[in-house]
C-alpha cells in the first residue's frame, strides 16, 4: 500500500519527523518518539507503520522494543536494517485514514 501525499501531510502535522520509507513495495512510515498511553503511564518510542499486508496482518505496527505486560506474541523482525517488535494484532484495514490506522494499532497498547 502506498501512503498518499495529503494523508501523509496528515500525519506529518502531528508528527513533524515522520518519514516514508518503502520496503518490498510497501510503505512503511517511521515515527520517531511515538507517544504511547500504556499502563496509566506516557512512553515515547521509535515505531515503524506498514500499511500493508504482513505475515497475514492486515497491517502492522512495529516498535523498538517489546511493552511489558501489553499486547500478546510478541514477535522480532528485521526491517529496513533495524531489529523492531510487534505483537499479535490483526484487522486494522490499510483503506483507513493513516491517522486512524495508528491509532487503531496503538491500542494494542492501552
Amino acid at each position: 500500500m502506498t501512503v498518499t501525499a495529503d494523508d501523509f501531510a496528515t500525519l506529518k502535522a502531528m508528527y513533524p519527523d515522520a518519514e516514508i520509507m518503502a520496503d518490498g513495495g510497501v510503505d512503511h512510515v517511521f515515527i520517531p518518539k511515538l507517544p504511547i498511553l500504556t499502563g496509566g503511564k506516557n512512553i515515547a518510542l521509535n515505531a515503524l507503520l506498514r500499511t500493508g499486508e504482513h505475515e497475514g496482518y492486515l497491517t502492522r505496527l512495529f516498535v523498538e522494543r517489546q511493552i511489558d505486560g501489553k499486547g500478546q506474541n510478541w514477535k522480532q523482525y528485521q526491517i529496513l536494517g533495524r531489529t523492531w517488535f510487534a505483537p499479535s494484532w490483526n484487522h486494522i484495514p490499510a483503506d483507513l485514514p493513516i491517522l486512524s490506522m495508528l491509532a487503531n494499532h496503538v491500542a494494542a497498547f492501552r
